[in-house]
């Protein structure tokens, strides 16, 4: 499939970025898009590759070229791709790819390598990967893309060119959502709020599964303070099975609490959902260690392979906290 920079909605900056890198030819050799899911990370870095790759002298990615018909059929010799096996990337795909990029290019020009969910490379994997992003092939292009960079070891991060994707103003979304969609603008504004300003999530899951994750995540805040540890296991044996949705269920339980967060320094309104009135009554510090322990435990889920068990300690802290001021063990926070 072909994709250029203008498929890409609301990331002026990180676009304007990659297109002068490319217009200029002054191209670093690694690359991190960062940013939340949903946000265009993926896309971004499909079109920059293909740009990377197209010899045309006007605008790249041309779309017409030879090397553009190849990248967009998935066929180009010098374009590399990896992503996660199951829940991980094995050190046995990054070896295949480092063998791959110290070859010579097929077509004379770059060799581009995407990495994909790049988090889910575990330590062993990562610091494999390492020695090729500190000496790299000088004609190779390294991009990770990942949703949290807090997951990546600090001398991968370091070694990368930092492009940064954002949620877009949910205002500005549901426009571009009404002509996409074909729904009226109460509709459209409605799911861009609930898909956190990120057309991906809009686009990909659709009104429904939006609205789940956003229902789910709601419905625990407003519990959170009375559930009991029935109810904990329950709520948790209903969504181990839904292992890809859980990124999106704990960045909307974040988003939420940092919401509320700023309603209490502000007093700004904000939208209306279950868990506001349960979340205004809560200390704004444990707000913040609410907050902090669904950041953190982030990374965790990547290589958790018992959702249940991670489920059910995740909100058991967060109750501990809501209501003792620390999680569960401690004695303080």
């Amino acid at each position: 499939m072909q994709i250029k920079f203008d498929d890409i909605w609301g990331q002026p900056a990180a676009l304007g970025v990659l297109s002068q890198n490319v217009a200029r030819d002054k191209v670093a050799s690694a690359y991190l898009f960062s940013g939340p899911q949903g946000t265009g990370k993926t896309k971004a870095a499909m079109a920059f590759a293909n740009a990377l790759l197209c010899p045309s002298d006007g605008d790249r990615p041309c779309g017409h070229c030879r090397a553009c018909t190849m990248f967009a059929a998935g066929s180009h010799p010098d374009s590399f791709s990896v992503s996660p096996d199951g829940v991980m990337i094995k050190i046995e795909q990054v070896r295949d790819l480092i063998a791959a990029i110290g070859l010579k290019s097929y077509m004379g020009g770059r060799k581009v390598c995407l990495m994909l969910e790049a988090e889910a490379m575990n330590r062993t994997t990562a610091n494999a990967f390492l020695k090729t992003l500190e000496e790299p092939p000088g004609d190779t292009v390294l991009i990770l893309v990942s949703s949290n960079p807090a997951g990546l070891l600090p001398t991968i991060v370091s070694r990368c060119r930092m492009v940064r994707f954002v949620p877009m103003e949910p205002e500005a979304l549901a426009p571009l959502l009404e002509e996409r969609l074909s729904v009226d603008h109460g509709d459209a504004l409605r799911l861009a709020w609930l898909a956190q300003g990120c057309p991906g999530r809009a686009l990909g899951g659709g009104v429904e599964q939006v609205r789940q994750v956003d229902d789910a995540a709601q419905s625990l805040l407003a519990a959170l303070p009375r559930m009991t540890p029935d109810e904990v296991v329950q709520f948790a044996g209903e969504w181990k099975n839904r292992r890809e949705d859980l990124p999106a269920l704990l960045e909307r339980l974040a988003e939420a609490l940092r919401l509320a967060q700023t309603r209490h320094l502000t007093g700004a309104s904000g939208t209306i959902d279950k868990g506001r009135n349960a979340l205004e009554e809560i200390p704004d510090e444990r707000l913040m260690d609410c907050f902090d322990l669904i950041m953190e435990s982030r990374p965790a889920l990547v290589f958790n392979p018992n959702v249940q068990l991670f489920l059910e300690a995740l909100v058991f802290n967060l109750q501990s906290i809501v209501t003792k001021g620390y999680p569960v063990g401690t004695e303080s926070y």
